[in-house]
């Protein structure tokens, strides 16, 4: 009987399951007393389950009054327990492997000890904290502390540098315990030396403002990088190669005292390094994010792989961070970024627009190139002590991008430029202090954002609606965005029991006005558009608030309920259709969280919320605007309103006594919505979308599944990450309503070990899998698969061989493969572990990478250019 593809991977599942949890039954508990021969107490002795070769599996100290307790999961039917303590004679005990309580006699001893090793586990629980050795982690070609901790079971980090524990973001990321980075993390975590680093902690739960502690519910997990000592570190590097002339050069050095930390950063490449990403917050921040870029050139699809192989760029970065703390425990903070970048882009777009009647195909051939500079700015004072908690964050962000685009749609030349500049300032505010038995609570959030934006597309496009379906020059897309948005509130928390009740009250208010024209040039003449192609728009959002929130924390629960009621009131101004519009909102916003600790390796976790979306100002503007060369969009002025309801549930599992971690989690979505999308398709492919008013329905189902385990004495871990996902939503496309639906599939395996002190691999295979569809037509299957093979070869002291394999296949309306190969040399040498490195690159000389994009009714591919072949030698100096 021939196995489908399902049952296959179900079967897979199920063994890895198996594998990862063979080790984990239920517990034996041993606990007891060491005494003397002649009773008296032994405090502080080491007792431990030892296997035969002496290896440990439990371990624990004995307390002042000689108690012990040990926690055991292990399937043998004999146990050997160890008890040690300096001035006694070793004593081995052998016990059936049940729940007991024992006995321990140890004879006191005159004679030297023998020399008794100790290994430490892996992993040590303690409580809601999970410590990494970082020596039960690193190999010998690990430089950065991103490199051991990528191996670490139930810790994942994305390719942009996010770190996820148990499938989740972290919610901060100290350096011994300090938040100097406030989410730029990539920064020390791509450059602080693995060799300055003792251990990494992950804090399950962590609320990290103290006051709050057992009256807040905090789902976020932490993470926590213990160094050695204090000490200054860092790196430096550089290199220089050739195909064409390149170089690549960091200098990071790094100082952590007891009260002052600091990293500064000069990086400069044109090598693939992507230098912005170590600016990207990458934790929840409560920073207001201003409005988005409204214009754009099209460009090529960002491929799922590592930049080296095709960010064709010339950067440069510059970044210095401070923290000081105080002796009255006041934090002062600085960060200053300065980033300038250019980047090539060379490839090609095949599109598919799937329509009721029809499948719309758009080939284009496109060259682009990007300017962008950015200043990045953050002045922070921070006093976080069990009586106050005190922040305060003054920031600013200025940014320009230029950018020019070159393209061929069909065949037919296009030229795009974009100018865009961005001038935000924000400042946040965080005071929570007692107030007799009582908790205030008081937060304040103000951002101003200036942004102009102009896409000009050479020739123009649109004819028919721009001008009379007559070919024409130009035209040009002009708009100014300008938004102050505050956002303050203030709440008391009183403490009952086990019970924490928070009432609240805020005040909202967001003011955004919106400026547009366009321009078209026909015969050297150029021309104004009317009214119709026209916004100046004025809108203004009024949210008063109240809610009552509260917490309960027990040995087994943590349960958060929030029941907010909202007022919206919202004023829109017109002026170019001399129109002025009112609405009130009310919305009633209820949410539940709860946690239950099955066991202290298992938890159960879920969440219930309502709420409601109106939408942003974009969703009104009256008038047309040209987004992109192929995108025209234009609203009716009524505000959105959308209904969400929004349910998960998942469990999450780590034992770290047989190294596995399990996190389960399931999510579903609905949302309901006033307003639905038209797009209106040509036989070019050129969209036109508006908004009509009628009810919807969007939903969504999303199921992840992670897998951990961590094999100490070979140092192997395997981990396994796959999601399932569906949405369907309701649109009207060429007039005609029509169901679309997605599909999306994602299945992670990896392994990594150390074979002897010689040789070590790590092996991962990635499959995505998509499908789109839309009323009764069935797009074909998309996908990707990627495999990549690393194999580290230490065939001498100081010598280190490096080789990565990696294989690609995409199929969808075309099927590629591409295999890449690169390959390192590395000497260390001296004192301070200097590293002489020669590099080589895409030394099977790949010529472009396949990508896809699945999205509504939208498939995607895009052809995009590599890096060719190239050889590289470098110097790197650890501080």
């Amino acid at each position: 009987m021939k196995i489908g593809i399902t049952q296959r991977i179900i079967l897979a599942l199920v063994l890895f399951i198996q594998i990862g949890s063979s080790q984990s039954h239920a517990q034996t508990i041993i606990s007891g007393k060491v005494t003397d021969e002649r009773g008296t107490a032994i405090p502080n002795a080491n007792i431990a389950i030892v296997n035969k070769n002496n290896t440990i599996s439990a371990f624990t100290f004995s307390a002042n009054d000689g108690s012990f307790t040990l926690k055991i999961a292990l399937t043998a039917d004999t146990l050997i327990l160890k008890a040690t303590r300096l001035g006694f004679e070793v004593g081995v005990f052998l016990l059936s492997n049940k729940t007991q309580s024992v006995l321990l006699v140890l004879k006191e001893s005159a004679l030297k000890l023998q020399e008794l090793t100790v290994k430490a586990p892996p992993i040590i629980l303690r409580k809601d904290t999970i410590d990494y050795p970082i020596s039960a982690f690193k190999a010998e070609g690990d430089r950065t502390i991103a490199d051991v901790i990528k191996r670490m079971p139930g810790i994942e980090i994305k390719e942009n540098g996010q770190i996820l524990y148990q499938g989740n973001p972290i919610g901060k990321y100290y350096i011994n315990g300090l938040d100097l980075l406030e989410g730029r993390y990539n920064l020390a975590n791509e450059n602080l030396p693995a060799d300055a680093v003792r251990k990494v902690q992950v804090m399950e739960n962590d609320q990290p403002i103290k006051i709050l502690k057992s009256k807040v519910y905090s789902e976020k997990a932490s993470l926590n990088i213990q160094l050695k000592k204090i000490t200054t570190t860092g790196s430096a590097k550089a290199g220089v190669g050739l195909s064409p002339v390149l170089w690549d050069v960091n200098v990071t050095p790094m100082v952590f005292n007891r009260n002052f930390q600091s990293i500064a950063s000069v990086q400069s490449n044109n090598a693939g390094t992507d230098l912005s990403r170590q600016q990207d917050v990458l934790t929840q921040s409560p920073q207001v994010r201003g409005p988005a870029p409204v214009l754009s050139i099209q460009s090529l699809s960002t491929p799922n792989i590592s930049p080296d192989r095709w960010l064709d760029n010339t950067s440069h970065l510059g970044s210095l961070n401070l923290i000081k703390k105080n002796r009255n425990q006041t934090e002062l903070k600085l960060s200053i970024g300065i980033r300038d970048e250019v980047q090539f882009q060379t490839g090609k777009n095949y599109t598919r627009l799937l329509t009721p009647g029809e499948t719309v195909e758009i080939d284009e051939r496109i060259t682009n190139r990007s300017d962008s500079k950015a200043l990045n700015t953050h002045l922070i004072i921070e006093k976080n002590t069990e009586q106050l908690f005190l922040k305060n964050n003054i920031s600013g962000q200025f940014g320009q991008i230029d950018g020019a685009g070159k393209l061929s749609r069909n065949l037919l030349p296009t030229d795009q430029n974009l100018a865009s500049k961005q001038t935000q300032l924000q400042n946040n505010l965080t005071l929570i202090t007692h107030a007799g038995k009582q908790l205030l609570n008081i937060n304040s959030q103000t951002i101003y954002n200036r942004r102009p934006e102009t896409l000009t597309v050479r020739p123009g496009v649109f004819q028919d609606l721009f001008n009379a379906g007559k070919s024409f020059q130009s035209i040009s897309q002009n708009l100014l965005t300008t938004e102050l948005d505050t956002r303050n509130s203030i709440s008391f928390t009183r403490q009952f029991s086990r019970i924490a009740f928070t009432p609240l009250a805020g005040l909202n208010f967001q003011n955004h006005q919106f400026e547009s024209v366009i321009n078209t040039t026909a015969s050297d003449s150029t021309r104004t558009h009317g009214n119709a192609f026209r916004n100046e728009l004025k809108y203004i959002h009024l949210t008063s608030f109240v809610q009552i929130s509260s917490y309960y924390e027990s040995s087994k629960w943590q349960v958060e309920l929030n029941l907010p009621l909202r007022v919206h009131a919202f004023r829109v101004s017109d002026f170019i259709k001399d129109e002025l519009q009112r609405q009130t909102r009310l919305a009633f916003e209820p949410s539940i969280t709860a946690r239950y600790r099955v066991t202290e390796y298992t938890d159960f976790t879920s969440g219930v919320y309502y709420s409601y979306d109106f939408g942003s100002p974009s969703q009104i503007y009256n008038g047309f605007i040209l987004r992109s060369y192929r995108n025209v969009q234009k609203a009716i002025g009524a505000i959105p309103v959308n209904r969400i309801l929004t349910g998960r549930i998942g469990i999450n599992y780590k034992n770290p006594l047989s190294l596995v971690f399990l996190n389960l989690a399931a999510s579903a979505m609905r949302i309901n919505n006033n307003l639905q999308y038209r797009t209106s398709i040509d036989s070019t492919g050129a969209a036109e979308l508006t908004f009509g008013l009628n009810n919807n329905v969007q939903l969504s189902k999303n199921v992840h599944l992670g897998i951990g385990k961590y094999f100490g004495e070979i140092k192997t871990s395997l981990k396994l990450n796959s999601d399932a996902g569906f949405t369907r939503s309701e649109q009207i496309v060429t007039d005609r309503g029509v169901s679309v639906r997605n599909r999306n599939y994602r299945l992670g395996l990896s392994a990594s070990t150390l074979f002897t002190s010689y040789l070590g691999m790590e092996l991962s295979e990635t499959i995505h899998f998509l499908q789109s569809r839309i009323a009764d037509q069935r797009n074909k299957a998309s996908g990707i698969s990627q495999l990549q093979l690393g194999i580290d070869i230490y065939p001498a002291n100081a010598h280190a061989l490096r080789l990565d394999a990696e294989h690609y296949t995409t199929w969808g309306s075309t099927s590629q493969n591409q295999f890449y190969l690169n390959l390192r040399y590395r000497y260390t040498f001296g004192k301070r572990k200097t590293d002489l490195e020669i590099r080589g690159t895409n030394l099977t000389n790949a010529q472009n990478y396949l990508s896809i994009v699945n999205s509504a009714f939208t498939i995607a591919e895009s052809g995009l250019q590599l890096r060719p072949r190239q050889v590289m030698i470098g110097v790197r100096i650890p501080f």
